[in-house]
């Protein structure tokens, strides 16, 4: 028979345990019941995934969680790791990368059976390699995705799957073109550590203004500065000539240029940037240059091959404040030297400089 004071014990630790619970549900309120952060659930389907496939015991223990720009993410690749892109349908592409001796242990189980100790070797990985490990990734990816299907904030990480392999981490920089990445490093363990190394997870972040369904606004100066005014050049021909023979030239003097100046020119800007090169023609009524052929501004000996004309162009209309003479070609941009010349004055015999 309970005395007393066993009965206060009793009491006291029924309130302990009430207020344990109480202080539980308040924080799994507070944090959401069931909610999975990107690290734990990942770990928690590769194991699932690898012992689901093959009964492989594989541990994975976060090591790195963490928020990071893209160029400080693919820091973190390492230059002995197998990388392979994740694809997505819609968004832009993640990348997971395997130390050797993990991609040693999962070809291991699926050609032997089982998890050896034999040494890894250091040869170049092969898009075999990738392929060996695409079983583990799009059985684990699935499970994930359906893990954080009830977090609107992990909404952006379904429906990733095996991608390719990637060459190196010069290419890898290459293909993941998001702001951020969500980092997360997994050390792991293959059959009772018979092999061990890392899996790393590079997943992008969504854009903010995204997040909060906002569109990005323009730059304060941006509206002005569209308007401003800018004086571009189309420059017929260049010739190079030295200083006393430039302050010689006198009035009737000719310069000889390639014929070919006449049926190409260069857009330049005042500062002397190329903006693009092309044919000069003209249409209704207007000079005209058929952007994206024609030869360079600096034109080469007659006896220079020319260069096939490109497929398509943009034109672009340059009208000019004195009469030029009607090419008479119904609008085309294709123009004949010699019906060009015919509406020009005669010039003396050309004058070498």
């Amino acid at each position: 028979m309970k005395g007393q004071g066993d009965s206060c014990a009793d009491m006291k630790d029924d309130a302990s345990e009430t207020v344990l619970q109480r202080k539980v549900a308040a924080q799994r309120r507070t944090l959401g019941a069931g909610a999975w952060s990107l690290s734990r659930a990942l770990g928690r389907v590769l194991s699932i995934a690898a012992d689901a496939l093959w009964g492989l015991t594989l541990v994975a223990r976060t090591s790195n969680d963490e928020t990071l720009s893209a160029d400080r993410a693919t820091r973190h690749l390492g230059a002995d790791r197998l990388l392979v892109i994740l694809e997505h349908d819609t968004g832009p592409p993640g990348l997971v990368a395997f130390d050797r001796d993990i991609v040693t242990g999962l070809i291991d189980v699926q050609t032997l059976g089982r998890v050896t100790r034999f040494p890894s070797g250091d040869r170049a990985y092969t898009p075999t390699d990738a392929a060996m490990t695409a079983p583990l990734i799009d059985a684990a990816l699935p499970r994930f995705s359906s893990m954080l299907s009830s977090q609107t904030d992990m909404a952006h990480l379904q429906n990733y799957r095996f991608g390719a392999l990637v060459e190196d981490e010069q290419a890898a920089s290459l293909a993941l073109d998001a702001d951020s990445y969500h980092l997360a490093v997994f050390d792991v363990s293959l059959a009772q550590d018979t092999r061990s190394g890392g899996i790393l997870f590079l997943f992008p972040e969504p854009h903010k203004a995204a997040e909060q369904g906002t569109t990005a606004l323009p730059g304060k100066h941006e509206t002005v500065l569209k308007l401003a005014p800018v004086r571009m050049q189309a420059v017929l021909s260049r010739i190079h000539i030295s200083l006393d023979r430039a302050q010689a030239l006198r009035p009737g003097d000719v310069l000889t240029i390639s014929s070919r100046a006449t049926s190409s020119a260069t857009l330049i800007l005042s500062g002397g940037d190329v903006v693009a090169k092309g044919t000069l023609g003209q249409m209704n009524g207007f000079r005209a240059i058929r952007i994206g052929t024609g030869e360079p501004p600096l034109h080469k000996p007659e006896d220079r091959k020319p260069q096939a004309e490109a497929p398509t162009a943009t034109v672009s209309l340059v009208p000019v404040a004195t009469q030029a003479p009607e090419l008479g070609y119904g609008g085309s941009l294709d123009m004949q030297l010699d019906d060009l010349a015919t509406g020009l004055p005669a010039a003396p015999d050309p004058i070498d400089v």
